[in-house]
């Protein structure tokens, strides 16, 4: 098992941990008895990062305490104990409100390394807002692997703490917190947009930025000099504000791969206005390219041509350029930032946005045999979602609770229907999960609503687990059964798990 996965096993029971003891831990701050405690990873790639966050909310609070964790295991030798000490100090700095480690309980040439490290800072710092546990080793076969396997050595009332100044930029740079597991959108994270980002991010590290041959209609040029005068057009319509490497590598992927010449123009003809249905150049599959912008009544090319056409015209056809302008931005942004966090998470990108070592061998693989989506690159990917990406832990989770679920009541979230056959409610079966993950696993931030109250529980993560092959399917959709819920293919879970140690 890879130090992400202990880790997030780790940082969940510690979330558990302070709810049930948060009037000592946050002492008088906040509502007593109201605070949600939940474990994440951070969401931004400023150095240095923290093996995860745990973010604690209370309604009495504006803003919620953002505490970094940090995790060590025993082969990383005894001297780990003085970099998780110097590792949780630096997290104060960049901005968090506290920092919490998890050490081993003694390792062969110390018996008492948590004991010995709160004797440390007693000593020098008695004050700060560094917290100490140390652990057993996980048992893998049980739900929560670490469940009455850590011990709190160091615990201090968050309100008797030294208070850490906290800059603009410190606080900005831990104030986003995402779910434990790799950030993933159906429609966005396919395996041939994350080859084209990181193939963007090799090219540019290695030749520069060269956009000459992206060609922008003279009328989509006016319209985003109405709309913002003297702007960049490629860092308007691809989003970007500046020059770093991240920035150069998702305008050379938008205006290559997603906004490409020949999909640009909104429409193809005008007497009357047909809609330009160009494909983006991201394959889907080996036959089909994912559409973007047309292709639904609701999208922006649809309804800006169905203005333009309609009689009398609802809108000239300069707005309509200034409308598509703004869209395009918009989007940009949304693409750029599932890719790239996704990538991040899943080890391909470093903090600073170059590849990694398995971003380039993912590349390499990837333009050896001309496809993402198969073979080695596919095997590289999907090894680094379940252990990097941490959704490992996530199907773990899943599958535990779902055994204990059903040992209980086999039938359970089934009913049976006119012909006497047991149906099962895979919606009731995923919010129930949803619930869990929330109050008894403390993995799930519950203080926004997915999408307006449109996305059900998990829809995206299943959908991309379902791609890679990690759950199994019945006609095109992710298969359910009655006494098991969620079907997950472990021999291929096993089988990526093992690949990954040939990666490292």
């Amino acid at each position: 098992m890879s130090h992400d996965t202990e880790a997030a096993y780790a940082s969940s029971e510690i979330a558990e941990i302070i709810m049930q003891n948060q009037n000592t831990f946050f002492g008088n701050l906040g509502t007593q008895g109201a605070w949600s405690v939940f474990a994440g990873r951070e969401g931004g790639h400023q150095w240095p990062l923290a093996d995860g966050v745990i973010c604690a909310q209370n309604p009495s609070n504006a803003n919620d305490i953002n505490i970094a964790f940090e995790y060590k295991r025993p082969n990383e030798g005894v001297h780990g104990i003085l970099t998780a000490l110097g590792q949780s100090f630096a997290y104060l700095e960049k901005g968090y409100h506290a920092s919490i480690m998890a050490i081993p309980e003694q390792y062969t040439s110390h018996t008492s390394p948590g004991q010995h490290i709160n004797r440390v800072i007693q000593s020098t710092a008695p004050d700060i807002p560094i917290f100490i546990y140390t652990y057993k080793s996980p048992n893998l076969s049980a739900t929560r692997p670490f469940q009455g396997r850590i011990n709190c050595i160091r615990n201090i009332a968050l309100p008797s703490c030294r208070t850490i100044n906290r800059t603009a930029t410190s606080a900005s740079t831990s104030g986003s917190v995402s779910t434990l597991w790799a950030h993933m959108r159906e429609g966005m994270s396919h395996p041939d947009a994350f080859f084209r980002y990181c193939q963007s991010v090799k090219i540019i590290s290695s030749i520069g930025e060269n956009l000459s041959d992206v060609r922008i209609p003279v009328p989509l040029v006016q319209a985003i000099q109405r709309i913002s005068a003297g702007a960049d057009v490629y860092k308007y319509l691809s989003n970007t504000a500046g020059d770093s490497i991240s920035d150069k590598a998702w305008r050379h992927d938008w205006f290559h791969f997603y906004f490409w010449n020949n999909m640009i123009p909104f429409y193809k003809d005008n007497n009357p206005y047909i809609v330009n249905d160009t494909p983006t150049r991201i394959q889907i599959t080996n036959t089909q390219l994912q559409g973007l912008f047309s292709g639904r009544v609701d999208s922006i090319k649809e309804k800006l041509v169905s203005k333009l056409n309609a009689s009398p015209q609802t809108i000239t056809e300069d707005e309509a350029w200034e409308e598509y302008a703004k869209k395009v931005r918009k989007d940009a942004h949304s693409y750029r930032e599932v890719i790239d966090s996704g990538l991040f998470h899943i080890g391909f990108l470093s903090p600073d946005g170059t590849l990694t070592d398995l971003g380039y061998k993912y590349v390499d693989a990837c333009e050896r045999i001309g496809t993402s989506l198969e073979g080695i690159p596919m095997e590289i990917l999907k090894a680094a979602v379940l252990q990097n990406g941490q959704y490992g832990a996530m199907l773990h989770y899943i599958y535990k609770l779902s055994e204990d679920l059903f040992d209980n009541d086999l039938f359970a979230f089934s009913y049976q229907n006119a012909n006497g056959n047991y149906v099962f409610d895979k919606d009731a079966y995923l919010q129930w999960l949803d619930n869990t993950f929330d109050r008894q696993l403390h993995l799930v931030k519950k203080s926004t609503i997915r999408a307006g109250g449109t996305r059900k529980a998990f829809q995206a993560e299943i959908s991309f687990l379902k791609k890679l092959g990690f759950i199994r399917e019945m006609n095109g959709r992710a298969a359910y059964r009655v006494g098991l819920g969620l079907e997950i293919d472990w021999p291929q879970v096993q089988s990526s798990m093992a690949y990954f140690q040939n990666l490292i």
